[in-house]
């Protein structure tokens, strides 16, 4: 007898379903690429989510990025905040975090160095053509990222203190968490101005001047992973992405010295 037609329908269905759901399965139990989570100084800020949209389009995965102050991103890393990769302004912080092992000593890239300026409010009626001009009772407030934690800070005391400016501008300054934040002091006309890290005032739009490399250490921006995880692979890649061309002609259209090695 043969089979009606419904019986060779159902017959038909089951066939297709038995290769179908082993299809589905895989695809379920395929993982979703992790995010790769990097921690960088704020002053990277403006460059790195300009370049985020081509680095996740080559890693294939999102990338997600921490901001702050150097220091206080590395004592994140040793009370174990789980960041893949720190990108730093300083080489101090991150030769530290590998002497603990807490990042690899293989993976250390120096990938930039950084400009410090003189910075003021774009609607500002003060012309500074020097750090001398800071003198001027006019300008009342001045702005930098806390030397403590933020490198830039650092470089800024340093470039006062060379120019003997420090302990008479003392009363006038502010201190802000990280450059970012600086600068919005100074965007916002709450400083007058500010010392800042010239990507962040390039991003803002605020005038500015260079304060010369001669007043203060050299500002290195280094990067380095950490020895293990599931994310190993990809932040490898991001730090060769660093030095790629596309990376090192955002890094310089931003005010940023980029470096091979």
């Amino acid at each position: 007898m043969r089979p009606t037609r419904a019986a060779r329908v159902r017959e038909s269905v089951g066939v297709l379903t038995s290769f179908l759901v082993p299809i589905l399965l895989s695809a379920c139990a395929r993982p979703t690429p992790q995010p790769l989570t990097i921690a960088a100084a704020a002053s990277l800020a403006p460059v790195f989510d300009e370049l985020a949209p081509e680095l996740e389009r080559q890693l294939g995965a999102p990338v997600t990025f921490s901001y702050g102050s150097t220091a206080n991103l590395a004592e994140q890393i040793r009370n174990g905040a789980p960041f893949d990769v720190l990108a730093a302004a300083d080489a101090e912080h991150v030769d530290r975090l590998i002497a603990e092992g807490l990042l690899e000593a293989g993976s250390r890239s120096l990938f930039a160095h950084g400009r410090l300026v003189l910075a003021w409010p774009a609607d500002s009626t003060i012309e500074l053509r020097s750090l001398e001009d800071l003198l001027d009772p006019a300008v009342g407030h001045l702005a930098l990222a806390n030397p403590e934690f933020a490198p830039y800070g650092r470089a800024a005391r340093q470039a006062l203190e060379r120019s003997s400016l420090w302990t008479e501008l003392q009363p006038r300054l502010i201190y802000s968490e990280n450059v970012r934040d600086a600068g919005q002091l100074v965007a916002s006309g709450n400083a007058d101005a500010g010392l800042l890290a010239a990507t962040i005032a390039l991003s803002l739009d605020l005038p500015s001047l260079e304060v010369p490399a001669q007043l203060f250490d050299p500002i290195e921006h280094v990067a380095a992973a950490r020895p293990h995880g599931e994310n190993h692979q990809a932040a490898l890649e991001f730090l060769d992405f660093l030095h790629a061309a596309q990376s090192a002609a955002a890094l310089e259209s931003f005010g940023l010295s980029p470096l091979d090695g």
